[in-house]
């Protein structure tokens, strides 16, 4: 039966307890439906199969005791896919920045396991323990909780500390420790938490690959404007401008309210709310100074020829990855490789991820005077 926490003094116990042993799992369960930040409904805490502890986040307000063991670099933090919860976890503990962590989905990268596998294909495969995931979509901020989301809460933690063990065993045995726990550095950069600067929001909206410069300076302003309006409110970007929305006012270039009208679905509260401000931003958009303006990179090679290199990059990872058991998609993602494909161009190759750390070494010089010589037999 797991303990259920919802005052200050017994979150603090627990943790003090938790303080005595040298690994921990967590994990949490959180809505993200309708704010901007993921609303934290639930933290699970265990340390084996006897003892595990339900935190309720809506009832506990002292965050130090959780801030102090993440911070606790003797005590390894297991988690399944941590990038997801690990933020959330930190923004409820006032920004403490998490030490020693093993990421059990990370891990199984490591492993031949592959980079793709959920929690309960791990489980299964080396515990022969098979969960029900029945509540993975429950609501999470009613309380009381049921008493099945309550063992579906528990039995995500209860077994991450045998699970670590196993996947540590195999990265050791493979010879990919001192990799793995290069890669596990990156929870303890502030870097991996910190937000994009609404300035530089515009590059993740799709759809303005064709936009000049003028253009694109507006739709930097108005993607750095929704962004700033989204945080402060606490809303889903959607809920103040969707994508196709900032886009289609890219291409209308409005100069009044009316012309806002004009934007499908655009709803007339909204128009009414936040209309002159987006008015505002698409001015400030066409009075950046052309030399100020971004634009998209240029390539100076064919697409042909682009996505030839990005597959002759993509066959090299793969051998490499298949000598260690390493998932490529952990590795080196297509999305990397035409990025550096791109950084080769511009000659500016030598500070992309790839040409560092262990994915360097793993990758070699071959792959490296690929990138050098831009392909060139």
């Amino acid at each position: 039966m797991s303990l259920w926490i919802e005052n200050n003094a017994d979150f603090a116990d627990l943790c003090r307890e938790a303080a005595q042993h040298s690994s921990i799992a967590l994990d949490t369960e959180f809505i993200w439906s309708s704010t901007f930040y993921p609303r934290l409904a639930l933290i699970q805490l265990s340390w084996d199969r006897e003892h595990c502890a339900l935190i309720d986040p809506l009832a506990v307000s002292a965050a130090t005791p959780l801030a102090a063991l993440l911070e606790n670099r003797n005590i390894c933090k297991i988690l399944h896919e941590a990038p997801s919860d690990l933020p959330i976890l930190r923004r409820w503990c006032g920004g403490a920045l998490p030490t020693s962590i093993f990421d059990t989905r990370l891990a199984a990268a490591f492993c031949g396991l592959g980079l793709g596998c959920s929690l309960n294909k791990l489980l299964t495969e080396l515990l022969q323990v098979t969960l029900d995931k029945s509540e993975t979509r429950s609501d999470w901020l009613q309380r009381p909780l049921s008493d099945r989301q309550l063992q579906y809460a528990a039995e995500d933690v209860i077994l991450l500390p045998e699970l670590a063990n196993l996947l540590r065993s195999r990265i050791k045995d493979l010879g990919n420790q001192d990799w793995f726990e290069e890669e596990m550095q990156i929870f303890s950069r502030p870097d991996f938490y910190q937000q994009d600067e609404p300035e530089n929001c515009w590059r993740r909206i799709s759809g303005g690959g064709n936009f000049d410069p003028r253009r694109l300076a507006v739709l930097r302003e108005l993607a750095a404007w929704r962004e700033r309006i989204a945080r402060d409110l606490d809303k889903p970007r959607p809920r103040i401008l969707k994508d196709d929305q900032l886009l289609a006012i890219v291409n209308l270039q409005p100069d009044k309210i009316a012309d806002l009208r004009k934007i499908p679905e655009f709803w007339p509260k909204n128009i009414q709310k936040y209309g002159e401000q987006i008015l505002e931003a698409v001015k400030r958009g066409r009075n950046v100074p052309l030399d100020d303006c971004p634009a998209t990179p240029e390539m100076n090679i064919s697409l042909q020829v682009f996505r030839k290199r990005v597959d002759r990059l993509q066959a090299l990872v793969k051998k490499r990855c298949e000598t260690r058991s390493i998932d490529p998609a952990l590795t080196a993602p297509r999305r990397e490789l035409s990025s550096i494909i791109q950084a080769a161009e511009n000659r500016t190759w030598q500070q992309h991820p790839l040409m560092h750390g262990w994915r360097k070494e793993l990758l070699g010089d071959t792959f490296e005077n690929l990138i050098k010589n831009n392909f060139r037999e």
